[in-house]
């Protein structure tokens, strides 16, 4: 029988081991910017951790010394070699792994070299945070607990294209025990999500509905007035009346007067039903993105590559390691006194390794998603986008659904027809012939432009037309694609 302490080990072995996939699946997550944020923050807190190239300081260090050469004593500039690349940097000549044991052998993060033709990152434009980026900013400057701030960003990271949280809280909650370590209740869920994430920019950011927010933009306002008051108070008490434009009716009950009311509807006209326009702020903004993957096409072949660029590289500091070579010769005293030198090693390797680790899933996944969409990489034709549901490539890397959803949510790829964010390549089948709903959702826009005015086409007749194309829709499908493209319902969409 295993021994008490056996058995103690083991579970401090599988505590160990949760916290690491833990920490892996964040690190996979994050945005690029906060990617770089987080490998600094780890090397400022670890001494055993150093830089070996931060890409931005050297490109800048590098210009400095194109610009301002030195010169000797006669004033002849002295002549300046080419800089060294990475593997000229971890080439035998420079450095020589063999000299330290195997414990203190520094294991260096290596990038997957990209393509020596793509374009840099200023030639993708002047670097700008996508929208999730800067939540993440924003979450940031916020005065939270440790917990508090992983359930936030875990929220942050839910948000839907248009800035909505959608997902059941009971569900969150299971989320969060079984694959974040995190014990919480519904209601603790839910007043993160209104104490921190309903305050991230832009008002209305976090809304579970339309009616919650909309009330977020009018209880934002820095100068609220007697119309705001009773905007607010329509919202709350006569939602639904308000949404069936039953005016006459909130203004009996109300008292309030004709011209009163058009002052409550223009305020809340003014309001933005959408917080972010995935349209603008997710997509057309992708020119200013860093990309996270580059995939190019070559004679009808694909070929991919994590975009490694610009993340600072990360290794084992040879002068805190180099006592550590010494234990043997130490009297019991000083090696007590550099055991904490080699807990800052041991953490440091898991963390490189972490991020190698990362680099895996990343490409692995990602690859997964080009192969079920390389008629699309190959010609930029959405037309050509195959029916993918996140669960498909869950399965296929391994990786829970979740993860795989934040993972598009805040990942890029750089096309030869312009940076397209992953969740772009995400569909799902709407009939047995794998129809995408992107193509159903674009007949549908057109079908509302074109219809009349004065007689819209209700869901059936909406059903009906898509029908007589060819396509077996239900009549709820067509209710459930409207809501998504924020198509109010015939009645609403009448024009006297």
């Amino acid at each position: 029988m295993p021994t008490k302490q056996t058995l103690q080990q083991k579970i401090e072995q599988k505590q160990i081991a949760t916290q690491q996939t833990i920490r892996l699946m964040q690190l996979v997550e994050m945005p690029y910017l906060s990617l770089e944020q987080e490998i600094l923050k780890e090397v400022d807190e670890n001494p055993a951790l150093e830089i070996v190239s931060d890409p931005v300081e050297d490109d800048y260090a590098q210009q400095e010394e194109a610009a301002e050469p030195e010169y000797d004593e006669n004033g002849v500039p002295f002549e300046v070699s080419e800089p060294l690349n990475n593997d000229e940097i971890f080439n035998e000549e420079y450095y020589n792994e063999e000299e330290m044991d195997d414990f203190m052998t520094e294991r260096t993060l290596q990038r997957l070299n990209a393509p020596e033709d793509r374009p840099r990152r200023d030639s993708v434009g002047v670097y700008q945070e996508s929208i999730r980026e800067q939540w993440m900013l924003q979450l940031g400057e916020m005065v939270m607990t440790d917990e508090e701030s992983k359930i936030a960003c875990y929220l942050m990271g839910n948000l839907d294209d248009d800035g909505y949280f959608t997902l059941d809280m009971q569900a969150v909650t299971n989320e969060l025990l079984y694959n974040h370590n995190i014990d919480t209740t519904v209601a603790e869920v839910e007043r993160i999500l209104v104490q921190y994430v309903q305050e991230l920019d832009p008002p209305g950011t976090g809304a579970r509905n339309l009616q919650e927010c909309l009330l977020i933009q009018l209880r934002r306002q820095s100068k609220p007035t007697e119309i705001t008051r009773l905007a607010i108070l329509i919202l709350e008490q006569y939602f639904d009346l308000f949404t069936k434009k039953h005016y006459a009716k909130i203004m009996s009950l109300l008292g309030i007067h004709d011209d009163v009311m058009q002052q409550v509807l223009k305020m809340i006209r003014s309001l933005d039903p959408k917080p972010v326009d995935s349209d603008t702020d997710l997509e057309k903004s992708g020119s200013h993105i860093t990309p996270d993957f580059i995939i190019t096409a070559v004679d009808d072949k694909l070929t991919l590559t994590l975009n490694n660029q610009y993340i600072p590289k990360v290794r084992i500091n040879k002068e805190i390691v180099q006592p550590l070579q010494n234990r043997k010769l130490m009297s019991r005293k000083e090696a007590d006194a550099v055991q904490f030198l080699k807990d800052y090693v041991e953490k440091g390797e898991l963390f490189i390794n972490t991020l190698s680790l990362r680099e895996k899933i990343m490409y692995n996944t990602m690859y997964a998603i080009m192969q079920h969409q390389l008629d699309y990489f190959l010609t930029g034709d959405d037309s050509q986008l195959k029916p993918m549901v996140l669960k498909t490539i869950a399965a296929e890397v391994k990786l829970d659904v979740s993860t795989i959803s934040r993972f598009s949510n805040s990942k890029y790829v750089q096309t030869d027809f312009g940076i397209i964010p992953v969740k772009h390549l995400f569909s799902e089948a709407v009939n047995d012939d794998e129809v995408s709903s992107k193509e159903i959702k674009s007949i549908l826009t057109q079908l509302v432009q074109h219809e009349s005015k004065q007689k819209p086409l209700s869901d059936e007749a909406l059903c009906a037309a898509l029908q007589e194309k060819g396509y077996a829709v239900a009549r709820r499908t067509v209710a459930k694609y409207r809501d998504q493209l924020n198509i109010p319902v015939a009645r609403l969409r009448k024009e006297l």
